[in-house]
């Protein structure tokens, strides 16, 4: 099989999975309990923070894990929210943020910053929406659907020479563990993270922010996570994630010069097939590529190469539901570019001979939906 989809998910590393397997089986005690050895599970979860947090490059933050990023980001949102004060949410958000917005409006005062046609947040839009009443701003760091880079460091400036207190978050979802981060300099308030998009377990995520900040508490109950978090910790994953997230960040140079290298192949090698890339050519991770072929389906398009054992995405997974392409469609895409859109995502794991073989089919496949003129049906 040959999977592009690790935008959407990625496979556990071996070594990770082996580790949750022996610390689940020899240190299954709950880490709430007072004898020594659910203390020292305790122990093992509080020192993995630091080592989380050391690798965000921050000291000025704390953090508590979650179940996932959905979770995470319905913390950020909700739990941080001031009464009265408006929220700005990129319209080129996750469905964790951009739903979990959509059901605050019903009670705040929210409002959408719009894109530009790369993907990026229209700077000169979120400028003119950051009036004196605005509490909280949600832009993503990186597109889930194309791979785009949204300048923190611009944005945070901005909002605090504009809002000194307002908070700024970030979805860090798809950045965390693909480009450099250190969010001290960054100047993010509040910041969340995933374990399975980067080779750790899936159901465990984190929110990290300002040390100073004080949340609501999201689930009540036993007063884990320093009351903000109740409900036993999954131990043994959290620390899987933790290994797998300095496995990634050790790596992290020589893993995007080799996904670049993909990146460079894939396009090389679609030269002679017509095609509309979707995103910013430099402003952005090499992992994701988002684009669409000139009369082909998408889904048409990702379930023929399916059936050659490829996978490959027609945008985020948790949009899978909903018809078409909300995000690409805030870029300006036409409805026949947003329901041709396949989502082609790499991994540090892919190599050359999977990107030549992938195109050779892929070329196939254009080719025989264009000859069956399955879009004019």
């Amino acid at each position: 099989m040959i999977y592009f989809d690790n935008a959407s998910t990625t496979k556990i590393y071996p070594e990770v999975a082996e580790f949750i397997c022996k610390y689940s089986q020899n240190n299954f005690f709950n880490p709430s309990a007072i004898y020594h050895q659910g203390t020292e599970v305790f122990k093992d979860l509080k020192n993995s923070k630091q080592e989380l947090l050391k690798l965000l490059g921050t000291v000025k933050h704390k953090l508590i894990y979650t179940s996932g990023a959905t979770e995470a980001n319905n913390f950020a949102l909700r739990c941080f929210i001031k009464k009265n004060k408006k929220i700005l949410i990129s319209a080129g958000e996750h469905s964790s943020v951009f739903e979990t917005a959509k059901i605050l409006s019903e009670n705040y005062n929210v409002e959408f910053i719009k894109l530009n046609s790369d993907g990026l947040v229209d700077i000169n839009d979120l400028t003119n929406k950051l009036t004196d009443d605005v509490g909280l701003v949600s832009v993503i760091h990186v597109s889930n659907e194309t791979g785009a880079i949204n300048d923190l460091a611009q944005i945070s400036k901005l909002i605090k020479e504009k809002c000194p207190n307002a908070l700024f978050h970030s979805d860090g979802v798809q950045a965390f563990g693909k480009t450099p981060i250190n969010l001290s300099h960054m100047g993010i308030d509040i910041y969340t993270i995933s374990s399975h998009k980067i080779h750790g377990p899936k159901g465990v995520g984190a929110v990290i922010f300002r040390n100073d900040l004080l949340p609501k508490p999201l689930i009540f109950g036993g007063g884990q996570e320093n009351g903000l978090r109740s409900g036993t910790e999954n131990s043994a994953n959290i620390l899987g994630f933790v290994m797998s997230a300095k496995k990634m960040i050790s790596n992290l140079e020589t893993n995007i010069n080799h996904i670049e290298t993909l990146r460079t192949a894939l396009f090389d090698n679609l030269k002679d097939l017509e095609f509309n890339f979707n995103g910013h050519n430099t402003q952005r991770i090499p992992n994701i590529v988002s684009l669409n072929f000139n009369n082909v389906k998408g889904e048409v398009l990702v379930s023929m190469l399916e059936n050659e054992d490829i996978c490959v995405s027609t945008g985020s997974s948790c949009n899978s539901k909903h018809s078409g392409n909300r995000v690409l469609m805030q870029m300006g895409k036409t409805k026949t570019q947003e329901e041709g859109n396949i989502r082609i995502s790499f991994c540090e794991e892919n190599t050359l001979d999977e990107v030549k073989k992938f195109v050779e089919i892929l070329k196939t496949c254009v080719n025989k939906i264009k000859g069956l003129n399955i879009w004019k049906k």
